[in-house]
Parts: structure tokens; C-alpha cells; sequence
């Protein structure tokens, strides 16, 4: 029972680690294929930023197209003749606009303004300081196209369309699905790299460098604000150190029941990081991760849970049926198979050390008669009921072995003669004060030989000088004890 109980505990504490293991390994495989995901919608955003640019850029470049072929245009531009290049400029920039692309300019070689067609004001030229352009109704952050305008191998100015990031996350969201949102690094607003005043920014719930423009904030809807907001808290914490680090990356959490996506895209102008492109994707493609991962771990703890119990059964089936081999069927005890095995490791081990062990045999008085008057069923009871009455009493490095029909043998490591037949005259005296059912009072003979390693060849001696002092005992009236010297 207690053997039984040892293995079940070590088979649950096997499971227990290997599930452990099975719970990291599946875990891992998870994070693995969710940073691969990840990096995918990274790619995406890439993909879908590219393909919305080049097509502004294509309309942009039709136009450019049309007008540097154009004799009367250049010449205007030759002239620096501000009214009629508007005029001459209107319908197509009437055309930009119908596609969104709200900024045109034309500037001159030396890097200044000539006209910009979104703000026709009639000002003196002013040379231009960046990227971001404004007017007195829009404060837009744009992408901006640029292209040279030559005549005869002169430079004469440059061709220059934007785009607004509003208009552009606008279009990303009518094309790909999803929330688009963009931020800027603080220091580029405190030290006025844009035209405009700081009161055109709100700082970001998303980490306090960064900055909304607030026209982007007023265009969206508040169901798109709560989500955004809901995700933005949720993810803040993560991107304490990720922004700062001016590169793409993605994440990835969840609101109530849906995953959602977020991917950042770097924004950068001339090689100086100036903020972040954002994606909002609702994708539950996330949850099948999830799934597979419990189902891998469920999975895989069934099949561990079957494997062991399939080697907790072969161990058991082989320690039966090798306890079958040794055992006594009728007694429960070793046979004398098992007594050769024993005995000649303590021989091994007594001719190593010197110590001297020690072998008793006995057997019923009178059992003959017993079976004969009371029957076998009363015979085998009594030869089960000294088994264990007799492996109660012995010590726990004794060895008990029936040797054969009512004859039985103990071995005592590490004990001598005087030793042996202390235990011998104790197991005579509880045989013989045990009240067997039926049968009332049955006494057993004793015989006992110590092994010595000096002149014994075998254990073979030793039970025949035992085997002749069980005789002895016998011939002295039985229920006795005799040493063989």
C-alpha cells in the first residue's frame, strides 16, 4: 500500500512538471507566433502607408506632369506674374483638391515662395522653413510632394503638393478599415518647428512627449475616441520605453471580449524621427492564438496524463508479475526462489565486511495431522496466519521465505547465532501463545546456523547445518529451538 502510495505521488508530481514544462513551451509558442503576427501588421501598415502616398503622389505627379511641358506656365513662372499664375493655376488645384490635396505651391530656385494656392494672399516672397504648411483656416501636419520645374536645362522653381495627415489617416481608415491616428514628439513643437502656436496640440494619453494636433482630435467621432482612449490607457504602460526608441513596432490587447491591434509607424523627416503613424485594428485573428494554445495545452495534458498511466500500468503489470515470480501465492511471502537471490548478496557482502548473518528455519508441529483432521482449507489457513503472525514480528531488514509445504525460513543480515535465536525463541512463543481458529494451540520447531565466511563455500552450508538443528529440535520433543555450531 505504501509502495503504491509512493508511485502515485511521484507519477502526479511527474505530470504536474511535465504540464508545467508542456505551459511554457506552448506558451512560448504562442508569444512566437504573436510576435510574428505583429510584425506582419507592421508590414501591413507599412504597405497600406506606401500604397495611400504613391496614389497621392501620382495624382500630384499628373499634374506636375501637365505643367512642365507647358510653354505659357513657365514663361508665367519666368515672370514671377503672381495674379495671373494663380488664375492660370486654379483649375488645377480645383482638381487637387476634389482628391483631397488641399496645398499647392510653386516656389522659386533661391528656395523661396512665389504663390502658394491654398493661401493667395498677395504678400512679399518668404522663404520656406519646413515641411508643415498653414493657411487661415487650416493647421494641417502634410506630406509633401516636390518636384523641380526646368527650362532649358534652367532650374526656374520647384512644384510643391501636400497631402494633411488628416486627410491621409481619413483615407487610410475609408481603405483599409480600422482607426489611424498620428503623434509628434514634443521638443519639435517647444522649439517651434511649426509655423503655428502651441495651442494647436493636445498632449497624447499615450505618453506625455508626445502630442495630437487637435484638429485631428475634433474630427473623430466619440465612439472612436472612447475606443482609442480605452486602448490608449490600456497599452501606456508598455510604451513608457518602446516610443522613445524612435522605431516600428506593434501590440497587442484587449478590450472586453474583441483583440485589437495597434501598430506604430515611425515617421521621420530628413532622418530626424518626428513622430508616430497609429493603426487601430480590431482583429480577433488573436484569438485563435489563444485557443491553440489551450487546446495545444489540453491536448498535450491528456496525451501526458495518458502516457504516464500507460507506464504506471507496465511498471505495475511487471512488478506483479515479478512479485508473482518470487512470491508465495498462498502466504504473501518471498519463495525460495527469492531466498537464493537474497542470500547470496549477503553472503557477497558478509565475505566483504566480515559480519555474519544468520538463517533460522522451522516448520508446524504435527501439520500432517492437522490437514488430515481438519481439512486443507483449516491447514492453509494456519500456514497464512503464521506468515503473519511471524512478518509482524520480524525485523524490517529480516528476510521471510516459505521454503516449502509447512517449512519456512528467516534470514538476518548482520546478526549471529546468539542474536538468531533470541528472534527464534521470540517467534516460538508467540506461535505458541496465538489462538488459531479450530485448531486452538499449534507450536512450531526451530533450527538456526550462522554463516562464516572464513570456511562456508555457499549459503548451501549454512542451511544444511540449520536444516539438522531443526531435526534436533524435532527429535527433542518439537517446539523447541537448537543451534548448529
Amino acid at each position: 500500500m505504501r509502495n503504491n502510495l509512493v508511485k502515485i505521488i511521484f507519477f502526479a508530481f511527474a505530470y504536474l512538471a511535465i504540464t508545467t514544462l508542456l505551459y511554457f513551451y506552448f506558451l512560448t509558442d504562442k508569444k512566437n507566433r504573436t510576435n510574428v503576427y505583429l510584425s506582419q501588421q507592421i508590414d501591413k501598415l507599412k504597405s497600406e502607408f506606401k500604397a495611400t502616398k504613391n496614389t497621392y503622389e501620382k495624382l500630384s505627379s499628373f499634374v506636375y506632369d501637365e505643367l512642365r511641358s507647358d510653354t505659357n506656365f513657365l514663361n508665367l513662372l519666368k515672370n514671377g506674374d503672381k495674379d495671373r499664375l494663380y488664375k492660370y493655376l486654379l483649375p488645377y488645384y480645383q482638381l487637387l483638391k476634389k482628391y483631397q490635396i488641399h496645398y499647392l505651391s510653386i516656389d522659386l530656385a533661391n528656395g523661396k515662395t512665389l504663390i502658394n494656392m491654398h493661401k493667395p494672399t498677395i504678400s512679399s516672397p518668404k522663404k520656406r522653413s519646413n515641411i508643415f504648411s498653414t493657411t487661415q483656416d487650416n493647421n494641417d501636419i502634410v506630406i509633401e510632394f516636390s518636384r523641380p520645374i526646368y527650362s532649358d536645362h534652367t532650374l526656374l522653381g520647384v512644384f510643391r503638393s501636400a497631402i494633411s495627415y488628416n486627410v491621409f489617416k481619413n483615407e487610410l481608415k475609408r481603405l483599409f478599415s480600422g482607426y489611424y491616428e498620428y503623434i509628434l514628439k514634443s521638443d519639435l513643437i517647444n522649439k517651434n518647428v511649426f509655423r503655428y502656436g502651441n495651442y494647436l496640440f493636445i498632449q497624447s494619453d499615450l505618453h506625455p512627449q508626445y502630442y495630437y494636433e487637435e484638429n485631428a482630435i475634433k474630427n473623430q467621432t466619440t465612439k472612436a475616441k472612447n475606443l482609442i482612449h480605452a486602448i490608449n490607457t490600456k497599452i501606456k504602460p508598455i510604451l513608457k520605453n518602446r516610443l522613445g526608441k524612435n522605431a516600428n513596432f506593434a501590440l497587442v490587447t484587449k478590450i472586453g471580449d474583441d483583440y485589437y491591434t495597434i501598430s506604430f509607424l515611425a515617421i521621420s523627416y530628413k532622418h530626424r524621427h518626428i513622430g508616430y503613424l497609429i493603426s487601430y485594428k480590431k482583429d480577433n485573428t488573436l484569438a485563435l492564438f489563444d485557443t491553440i494554445f489551450i487546446q495545444n495545452l489540453l491536448f498535450g495534458s491528456i496525451l501526458v496524463l495518458i502516457l504516464l498511466a500507460f507506464i504506471y500500468y507496465f511498471l505495475h503489470v511487471r512488478y506483479k508479475f515479478e512479485s508473482m515470480a518470487v512470491t508465495d501465492k498462498l502466504t504473501g511471502i518471498y519463495n525460495r526462489h527469492k531466498f537464493y537471490e537474497v542470500a547470496q548478496v549477503e553472503v557477497d557482502r558478509s565475505r566483504r565486511n566480515g559480519k555474519p548473518f544468520s538463517i533460522i528455519i522451522f516448520d508446524i508441529d504435527h501439520f500432517k495431522k492437522i490437514n488430515d483432521h481438519y481439512g486443507h482449507d483449516v491447514g492453509d489457513y494456519v500456514l497464512a496466519a503464521i506468515a503473519k503472525l511471524v512478518s509482524k514480528n520480524i525485523r524490517k531488514y529480516d528476510f521471510f521465505f516459505r521454503w516449502g509445504g509447512e517449512e519456512f525460513v528467516i534470514l538476518s543480515p548482520e546478526t549471529d547465532a546468539e542474536g538468531a535465536f533470541k528472534l527464534a525463541e521470540k517467534i516460538r512463543k508467540l506461535v505458541e501463545s496465538f489462538p488459531f481458529e479450530k485448531v486452538g494451540k499449534v507450536t512450531i520447531s526451530l533450527g538456526l546456523s550462522q554463516f562464516y565466511p572464513e570456511s562456508d563455500k555457499g549459503v548451501e552450508d549454512v542451511i544444511k547445518r540449520a536444516d539438522n538443528a531443526l531435526y534436533q529440535s524435532k527429535r527433542e520433543g518439537r517446539n523447541k529451538t537448537n543451534i548448529a555450531l
